[in-house]
């Protein structure tokens, strides 16, 4: 009887965890707590897709949540919805300041790195990232574990669920490398 008792825990534990990882992981990333907006030194909007996150940022500013700006923007001219809300026509209107920043390396650790080195030179003690909601938590840990920053990180309501398994795949690599690495 001990060993049919045992049998069964074993399967049932290994079904546990099996679930877990199939469902427990992807939900963690797909559904993170959702921030939201208060006043902050400055919006961050992180690189990446055209999803929204730029307009997101944009309106966080007009709508005076922030008085400053910053596009993360490493390609320059190339990405052109990130380069025309940082220099272009896009920028809020509002803004005392925009900045288009350059992280180095481009990463979402470097983009931590960089807004870290931009808020000490302008005396910012808070930000609030914009970015999508897969990449909501590994951008907080990166801005929390980076800067003396005061973070919060609002994203973009949709996602597309096609690409859901690519996301995941992305931050949980992602993790891993911020936490093997310790880079900042």
């Amino acid at each position: 009887m001990d060993v049919i008792l045992l049998k069964f825990a074993q399967r049932t534990l290994s079904l546990f965890c099996f679930h877990f990882l199939i469902l427990g992981i992807p939900s963690w990333f797909l559904f993170p707590p959702q921030a939201t907006p208060t006043d902050s030194d400055a919006v961050l909007v992180m690189a990446g897709a055209s999803d929204g996150r730029h307009k997101l940022g944009a309106t966080l500013v007009t709508d005076g949540f922030s008085e400053n700006s910053v596009v993360s923007n490493a390609s320059g001219i190339r990405d052109k919805v990130g380069f025309a809300h940082c220099r272009g026509g896009a920028r809020p209107e509002n803004a005392k300041e925009t900045w288009c920043l350059k992280a180095d390396p481009v990463t979402t650790t470097g983009e931590a790195l960089a807004i870290g080195r931009l808020a000490e030179a302008k005396g910012w003690t808070s930000v609030t990232a914009v970015t999508n909601r897969p990449h909501t938590r590994r951008v907080r840990t990166n801005l929390e574990q980076c800067t003396d920053l005061e973070v919060q990180v609002v994203s973009v309501e949709e996602i597309d669920t096609t690409r859901a398994p690519v996301y995941v795949v992305r931050e949980v690599a992602g993790y891993i490398k911020f936490w093997l690495n310790d880079p900042c």
